[in-house]
């Protein structure tokens, strides 16, 4: 299991419209109450939740799948 945390650059409904239009043109599963949500794409999954100006990440990956790619992949999702 990893863990990220992103600060926040702009309005937390922007960031989270742009990481899901994003997630949507990559094919990634993609649910969001405004606060808190979840991914999943093939074989990384993960949950977030975003508290004052940071959004706190947790997700799963295989062994195999190194944290330095999967995190990669994540930032340029979330970070506006």
């Amino acid at each position: 299991m990893g863990y990220l945390s992103i600060e926040l650059k702009g309005k937390p409904e922007d960031v989270l419209k742009r990481a899901e239009e994003l997630a949507q043109n990559k094919g990634v599963q993609f649910e969001h109450d405004g606060q808190s949500g979840s991914f999943s794409y093939l074989v990384v999954k993960g949950t977030f939740k975003i508290t004052e100006n940071l959004i706190e990440i947790e997700y799963t990956k295989p062994p195999f799948v190194p944290d330095s790619m999967v995190e990669e992949q994540i930032k340029q999702v979330f970070s506006a």
